[in-house]
């Protein structure tokens, strides 16, 4: 078996692709791209540097108390004390606050009402 040169002569007016003479061809699907890769950065800076949870409040609902952190739902669980007084059948220790609050939520995601009701209505039971 012999192999040879290829005697086809290369075609004139072809170069190599570049980007940028591939942009220029197709400007169009160029600003497409360029435009879907500045939403997708965007997407991912957001994630980074997203909204964070803010203080812990009465009008805190549950959907924001399950965002917040152990030390900040514990400086809350504090402060209901301060405010508010023991939970009746929990007592008034922090963890027991914030264990009225995740079991009065959980009710309220059950009841699709997550968004709505407060951390104190969790306690209380009433929404």
């Amino acid at each position: 078996m012999t192999t040879s040169a290829s005697t086809t002569p290369p075609v004139e007016g072809t170069e190599p692709w570049t980007i940028r003479g591939l942009i220029a061809r197709h400007k169009a699907a160029a600003l497409v791209v360029a435009g879907l890769c500045a939403v997708m950065v965007g997407v991912f800076v957001l994630a980074a540097i997203g909204s964070k949870a803010g203080a812990v409040t009465d009008a805190t609902t549950c959907a924001q108390w399950g965002s917040a952190n152990q030390n900040r739902q514990t400086a809350y669980a504090r402060l209901y004390v301060k405010e508010h007084g023991a939970v009746p059948k929990y007592g008034s220790s922090p963890a027991a606050v914030i264990s009225a609050i995740n079991f009065g939520c959980g009710e309220a995601f059950g009841d699709d009402v997550s968004d709505t009701a407060t951390v104190v209505q969790a306690i209380r039971g009433t929404f």
